[in-house]
């Protein structure tokens, strides 16, 4: 088996100098895997995601993700695995086969608003969980900031109690699974006045998606009689008007967990403005929350990883938002990085679509593959035999099972 390397497949996207240093923290530590997840009307919106196969399929997403990586197949989801409309399937199967490559890894899933809950125990479900409404009501969280501080206080709480319990050897990975998620980031980063435009992932090539994201932002922004910027000084708000249930948990799990043992924020451009967001109820005057104590929290504790996907995408600009970040909040010392994943020699085509650009990324697929790297020493291409394998058995069995009951 081949050892992993750093800048071949282990992509050094942003802050390359703390990046080995936030590696060696990490490396003889054991991950936690912490999914959030929950739905947003804005995915119902014409055009704007590509995260399953209808309508009707996009509202299951996220728990069939969530039952996938307990489970080891999605219990409420006919099709095997989330799928978007072309049939290639979703980043779940990338996280599976991380888990089976490593066995011990600990999960928990928080439902911080699904229609319906994962069919599996021991799920958290934070103060103020619910689905949230499209980012163009202006109004995603409700009138004002009150649900989503609650939502921000309820991650807090969940990150300070994980983080108190891997502060010795371990080390959590906080992902998320929000179809519609990049235009409510879009909404979020928007909101805090950074320069994001162009500037989110998509799940489809190309990102022709762009202009509709903001035009449905800047709808939200005109139904709350707000602009670009307006939430400087209110950061939970822009969460409130534009944002998605798990941008305040995720935040204040990473903000809490940060005091005590290294987090990676596991995802794209989400997660970007899941940091962007944290910061900002940071550094802030009067975004702080009353009863919590932001002594200790630290930056150069928390990396984001993703896919190379994301990061090579031409069509979005992750490193430009780290970079707009800091610009606009000071110096964080948060590395950036990407599993240089590649399918192009599967021995299956749904796969080798990711290559022309469909899915990317998401319930941490590219930290995931990070932490696999790390833990095992294989490199990026080691790791595709065992993704064909959870895809044979989620995919392609299912397709053959439903032949021959036809």
């Amino acid at each position: 088996m081949a050892m992993w390397q750093i800048d071949r497949d282990i992509l050094r996207i942003f802050n390359p100098s703390r990046g080995l240093q936030f590696i060696n923290s990490i490396i003889n530590r054991a991950p936690l895997f912490v999914l959030t997840v929950a739905y947003t009307e804005t995915v119902q919106l014409p055009g704007l995601s590509g995260a399953g196969i209808t309508e009707e399929l996009r509202e299951l997403t996220a728990r069939a993700d969530a039952e996938i990586l307990y489970h080891g197949k999605a219990l409420s989801l006919p099709g095997g695995v989330p799928s978007n409309p072309t049939g290639t399937p979703g980043p779940s199967i990338i996280t599976r086969a991380a888990f089976d490559l490593l066995p011990g890894i600990g999960y928990v899933c928080v439902d911080a608003g699904l229609k319906m809950p994962p069919a599996m125990p021991g799920v958290l479900f934070p103060d103020g969980a619910g689905p949230a409404r499209a980012v163009i009501t202006g109004q995603a969280l409700g009138q004002d900031a009150g649900r989503a501080a609650r939502l921000f206080s309820a991650g807090w709480q969940i990150g300070d109690q994980l983080g108190r319990a891997k502060a010795s050897n371990g080390y959590l990975l906080l992902a998320e699974s929000v179809p519609g998620g990049t235009t409510t980031a879009l909404g979020i980063l928007l909101g805090l006045g950074l320069a994001a435009e162009r500037r989110v992932s998509s799940s489809m090539p190309g990102n022709n998606t762009h202009l509709l994201k903001l035009e449905a932002v800047q709808a939200g922004f005109t139904a709350a009689g707000q602009a670009k910027g307006s939430f400087t000084h209110n950061p939970l708000g822009a969460a409130a008007s534009l944002g998605d249930p798990m941008q305040p948990v995720v935040a204040g799990m990473a903000l809490a967990a940060s005091k005590y043992c290294p987090v990676v924020l596991a995802g794209g451009t989400q997660m970007a403005a899941v940091l962007a967001l944290a910061v900002a109820v940071r550094q802030v005057p009067g975004g702080r929350l009353a009863g919590l104590d932001f002594t200790g929290i630290n930056f150069e504790q928390i990396a984001l990883a993703t896919t190379g996907w994301v990061a090579n995408d031409p069509s979005s600009d992750l490193a430009g938002l780290a970079v707009e970040t800091e610009e606009r909040f000071g110096p964080l010392g948060s590395p950036y990085f990407a599993a240089n994943l590649n399918f192009g020699q599967s021995q299956f085509p749904p796969l080798r679509s990711y290559e022309a650009g469909y899915v990317k990324e998401g319930v941490g697929a590219g930290a995931a593959a990070f932490a696999v790297m790390l833990a095992t020493g294989c490199s990026a291409p080691d790791l595709l035999p065992a993704i064909e394998t959870v895809y044979k058995n989620l995919v392609q069995r299912n397709n053959e099972q439903n032949n021959v009951e036809r």
